[in-house]
């Protein structure tokens, strides 16, 4: 008999923060930082014609541009349902597709890049590690009955009342797990054969994860491309998350230090929690609450080079709980808020537009670029003042990060750590700055700049 089984290992993430700030429209960007240099000022001549060296300034600001790199995952669970009767992958797939489009998201650059990376020269399924080219390659779990309940090898690894029972398959792609080995399997003629998968087919090498499917481009021309992406790909395998971040995040960075004046982040969208490429993790029966320090150890490396690091998903309304706990630490290692988790049971296509709207919205207020032509300026040096259309200029104080902002004073930070070397191309509003600055656009914000002596 066949178990009416289907090999779903894997979990979801996604929901968040809101600052119900109006967005501020940056102006139509060309490639490189927009200098921005204002006739009223004591901009120095020839600017455009300078070297790469660093000419100190005083120059009104503009918001800086805002880059996405988003990782999808595409493995075999997202293909679970949700509660309006399209699948997890659907419902992104839809959220994406109206974000991209939106008038509020054009001008922002994104890329898409999806996880896992499968090398398809190694079968999925196997009964021995001969099939899948590798010793110790083919993980042949059994099944916990008569509950259903997981994964194991022996009685131990189930629950009370629980056995642990051979465990088979019917068919060589498309199947369904069976009890009776050797056995024909009823519909198709095939036999149940035992069941294993092959554990080297996904990709732990970080480099697989560091190229785009869809390059970086601006919106809105860029999303037909990543709508097209997103329709075709196949969901099949595990949740790879630590070389996923790790490749992801090391590209994000790269383009960051190529682009100063972009604010560079990175977008994990996940259904599972992490499940594969790291030797702390069950393959078989992995902890909900499990394989997180890892990936957070990279996301906290990406945090340091400035870029932050959001992570939004959807889970079931049981795994809710979990999914915020697990993953809001890597969120938080990553330099943003919780886990922006969505559940099944929500409208998700619905919810994740919002939340994506709300995210550019956070992301893209009050943060400017530095005005700079050449070699950046000394950021230790750098003044930065807001000009009301009245009254005397409100000078900010820098703050070490935004932990460190006065709820009535303000300021202006760094997401990149400049004690430690780092020249960054933009800078951040403190909330109460911020949000003088959104309130209007009489409000200009102007930089001054020194040079290292």
């Amino acid at each position: 008999m066949r178990c009416g089984l289907r090999c779903a290992l894997f979990l979801l993430v996604g929901c968040g923060s809101k600052t119900g700030l109006p967005i501020v429209e940056p102006p139509a960007r060309d490639t490189g930082v927009d200098v921005g240099f204002d006739a009223g000022f004591d901009a120095p001549p020839d600017v455009f014609d300078a070297g790469p060296s660093c000419i100190p300034f005083r120059a009104e600001a503009r918001l800086a541009s805002l880059d996405i790199f988003l990782m999808v995952d595409s493995s075999g669970s997202m293909e679970g349902a949700t509660s309006s009767g399209i699948t997890k992958a659907e419902a992104i797939t839809d959220a994406m597709r109206s974000f991209v489009s939106a008038p509020d998201s054009t001008g922002l650059g994104m890329a898409l890049t999806f996880f896992p990376f499968e090398d398809l020269d190694v079968p999925e399924f196997c009964s021995n590690d001969a099939q899948c080219g590798m010793e110790d390659a083919c993980i042949s779990p059994d099944i916990c009955l008569p509950s259903g309940s997981g994964f194991c090898f022996e009685d131990s690894d189930c629950g009370d009342g629980d056995a642990c029972a051979r465990l088979g398959r019917c068919g060589m792609d498309e199947f369904e797990l069976c009890l009776d080995i050797g056995d024909v399997c009823d519909g198709d003629g095939s036999r149940c054969v035992d069941f294993g998968f092959c554990e080297n087919r996904t990709s732990c090498e970080v480099g697989d994860y560091a190229s785009p499917q869809v390059d970086l481009g601006l919106l809105p021309e860029n999303g037909s491309a990543i709508v097209r992406a997103l329709e075709t790909r196949e969901l099949t395998g595990g949740t790879p998350t630590l070389p996923a971040l790790q490749g992801g995040i090391q590209r994000a960075a790269a383009w960051s230090e190529e682009n100063p004046g972009s604010k560079v982040i990175f977008l994990l969208a996940t259904d599972g929690f992490p499940a594969a490429c790291d030797p702390t993790i069950d393959p078989i029966n992995p902890d909900p609450m499990g394989g997180i320090e890892a990936p957070a150890m990279i996301a906290a490396e990406g945090a340091a080079m400035g870029i932050q690091t959001f992570v939004i998903g959807v889970f079931a309304p049981e795994e809710e709980v979990d999914a915020r706990r697990n993953l809001s630490q890597l969120a938080v290692a990553g330099g943003s808020d919780e886990a922006l988790v969505v559940t099944t049971d929500e409208p998700v296509s619905e919810t994740l537009l919002a939340i994506l709207d709300d995210l550019r919205r956070e992301v893209r207020t009050c943060v400017y670029a530095i005005p700079a032509a050449g070699v950046l300026p000394d950021p230790r040096e750098l003044e930065v003042r807001i000009l009301p259309p009245m009254g005397p200029p409100i000078e900010l104080s820098r703050v070490d990060n935004e932990m460190g902002c006065d709820p009535m004073l303000g300021g202006f930070y760094f997401q990149q750590d400049i004690d430690m070397g780092a020249r960054p191309g933009f800078v951040e509003l403190c909330p109460a700055s911020c949000s003088i600055t959104a309130a209007s656009s009489d409000f200009v914000v102007e930089m001054q700049g020194a040079c290292d002596e």
